[in-house]
């Protein structure tokens, strides 16, 4: 009777404790992907060929920050597109301007992937590092 007793005391309790640390595990804060060094500097289109040669070459770049020399192609306030095959999305968190076509920056963001159909790069949280005109 009394090992009934002491079951349905510790059970709740260590059932508590595991989802409180299951809890903090899983509420980390965002990756500020603009606020990290980039770990590679290249053009658009030295990355596409790089991602485009298979796994095993392109698995240093995947979720690393690379920085861009780039060229816009266009830019609809959440994703922009580079000349050379590179679509990325903006970061949400900081604010940025909308780019003319033809306008020649530096901006860095996380590599997430190739896409074999389009032939193109995706990143996310993209952030505008220089502009010729600043």
């Amino acid at each position: 009777m009394q090992n009934r007793k002491l079951w349905r005391v510790v059970l709740p309790v260590v059932g508590g404790l595991l989802a409180g640390v299951g809890w903090l595990m899983m509420e980390q804060p965002h990756r500020d992907v603009g606020g990290e060094a980039p770990a590679f500097q290249m053009v658009p289109g030295e990355l596409v060929g790089l991602l485009s040669q298979g796994d095993s070459v392109a698995a240093p770049y995947l979720n690393s920050v690379v920085e861009l020399n780039a060229v816009v192609d266009a830019d609809d306030g959440k994703r922009a597109t580079f000349e050379g095959g590179v679509v990325a999305s903006w970061d949400t968190i900081r604010p940025h301007p909308l780019l003319e076509a033809g306008t020649l920056l530096r901006v860095k963001g996380r590599v997430t992937g190739y896409d074999d159909l389009f032939e193109e790069v995706r990143m996310d949280g993209l952030v505008v590092v220089e502009t010729p005109d600043r």
